[in-house]
């Protein structure tokens, strides 16, 4: 953090700022606080929480860093997407810069708020390697959407996996 605001100082340094950040629980949650808030105030601030095990839950945050309380927030539905896209609106509305930042997990989720259409894994595939997440934030690869009468690519996955292990039997 401290290397992002110091490049956001040399190339926006008048620059009001809007931040999205969600973190890693590993990390030091109350020394990341400080230098966040010594950046912007708690109101530019949206903290959010990835869908994934090592994500920093939203209370965890806070209480290591109570001058965070008055940021942006939503601890029933802690979507990335949905603080992203809030920020997004808010940062157009008072002409700040926007910057998302923290931890990599949080990234399709803001990204899909930014309107990137990026490629999804098959539902095969994010049940067999998607380590159990969410499947709307987590990285995926293969956009097809599929109507319920038609096969999924999902499913020919799955199938021709099953086939696979069939002739390898034999």
């Amino acid at each position: 953090l401290l290397h992002l605001f110091s490049k956001l100082s040399t190339s926006h340094p008048s620059s009001k700022k809007r931040i999205v950040i969600g973190m890693s629980s590993d990390k030091d949650l109350s020394e990341c606080g400080k230098i966040l808030l010594s950046n912007v105030s708690p109101p530019s601030v949206h903290l959010v929480e990835a869908s994934h095990p090592r994500a920093a839950k939203i209370p965890d945050i806070l209480e290591a860093c109570p001058g965070l309380k008055p940021a942006r927030y939503d601890l029933d539905e802690r979507c990335v997407e949905k603080q992203t896209l809030l920020a997004i609106e808010e940062a157009a509305e008072n002409g700040e810069v926007l910057i998302v930042c923290g931890s990599v997990f949080l990234m399709a989720g803001a990204r899909k708020a930014l309107g990137y259409n990026e490629p999804r894994d098959s539902d095969f595939v994010a049940k067999e390697a998607g380590a159990n997440l969410r499947k709307d934030l987590q990285e995926h690869f293969g956009n097809r959407v599929w109507s319920e009468d038609e096969e999924s690519e999902g499913d020919a996955d799955e199938r021709e996996f099953e086939e696979f292990l069939e002739g390898a039997k034999r």
